[in-house]
């Protein structure tokens, strides 16, 4: 899984940055306190675009104030019309739609023009998160982690796999956005067809059918549950998690068993029954899912054809021959098309997901 190459509290009463590289490394830290004054500010930073932020918290926030997204994108920081709010009141995530103008820079110079704090000299693309209200209760940081707009192989493992003369960059034809642009689109294929993810991907408030049993979520393995709410007749009532509470979820398959035996509504009448009316899909959840590249068992095959197929996109599409070496035409580009493809779509079947549960 791809963390964080960065994330910084600003503390601005002592004027100065506060590394909270502990969550962004998924390492066991001490909780450490976020916005404890409007003036405070979190800085989260990645070496390519990202749509999402999640957040564990020890301590619960509140009496927070408007949260406030920002971007750089060349000259000034930016708003980022948030998909979906997340305010630090909760364990969550935060949503946003990708801008297109969203520039790296460094940390140089954006709290205090003549020092580096932060001693950040790598240029990465920053998140900046910040608040306008002094809490009544100072949330606390136990875990984060970034959803990457692609997090199977990077740019350069393509130009190895070429065996390019030179890295992609912005002035490489085709230049590194582009490249980074494939990716993005072959990842969505191989998880659209394999109903799998090797990167977090979050799911809001899906519905499902009850059954008194338990039910079987639509993505799998799961890396956070965060709510089961079963509908009452007038509205969802959340679930307790635990297996001597409501539902308990076992994470590598999905499945989340009922361990209580419900009859809900709590009175039946001739009117009212399970499956009809308003107790049509009467279960809500929402979670995050996917698979940890780096640990998976088929995490090779998955790099694989990640790499061939970008490749043969590159090639059927760009005209990159300035940055071929020669030595490496004994085959015709349209025979290493043909094979890469071929190649990667065998693998890619075997990657389907079948499933079969019956509670």
């Amino acid at each position: 899984m791809k963390y964080w190459d960065s994330i910084y509290l600003w503390d601005n009463s002592a004027a100065a940055y506060v590394d909270l590289e502990f969550a962004a490394a998924d390492e066991p830290g001490t909780p450490l306190p976020l916005f404890g004054q409007p003036t405070d500010k979190i800085y989260v930073g990645l070496d390519r675009t990202f749509n999402g932020i999640y957040c564990e918290l020890g301590v619960i926030g509140s009496g927070l104030g408007t949260f406030t997204y920002e971007y750089w994108d060349g000259s000034i920081w930016r708003n980022i019309p948030l998909k979906r709010t997340y305010a630090f009141n909760e364990t969550g995530v935060g949503e946003f739609p990708i801008p297109i103008n969203w520039t790296t820079r460094t940390l140089t110079g954006v709290e205090n023009s003549n020092t580096n704090i932060a001693s950040e000299d790598v240029a990465y693309y920053w998140l900046r998160i910040y608040q306008t209200a002094t809490p009544t209760a100072v949330p606390t940081l136990e875990r984060s982690f970034p959803f990457p707009s692609y997090g199977y192989v990077t740019p350069t493992e393509i130009a190895d796999f070429l065996q390019l003369r030179q890295d992609f960059s912005a002035t490489t034809s085709p230049s590194k956005a582009n490249v980074e642009t494939i990716m993005r689109r072959i990842e969505g294929r191989i998880e659209g067809y394999s109903l799998h993810s090797w990167k977090p991907k979050y799911r809001h408030e899906e519905l499902y059918e009850f059954n008194r049993w338990g039910f079987v979520l639509k993505r799998y393995p799961v890396i956070r549950l965060f709510e089961v709410a079963i509908h009452n007749g007038s509205d969802y009532e959340v679930m307790t998690e635990g297996r001597s509470q409501d539902y308990f979820i076992d994470n590598d398959r999905g499945i989340v068993p009922l361990t209580r035996l419900m009859q809900m509504p709590y009175a039946y009448s001739r009117m009212k029954s399970w499956g009809f009316g308003e107790f049509k899909r009467a279960i809500r959840t929402n979670y995050i899912w996917g698979r940890d590249i780096d640990f998976d068992d088929r995490s090779e095959m998955v790099k694989d054809i990640v790499i061939k197929m970008v490749s043969a996109d590159i090639i059927s599409n760009y005209d990159y021959t300035t940055m071929v070496p020669q030595g490496t035409d004994r085959f015709s580009l349209e025979q290493k098309v043909s094979y890469w493809r071929e190649s990667a779509e065998e693998r890619l079947e075997e990657l389907r997901a079948i499933r079969a549960f019956v509670p």
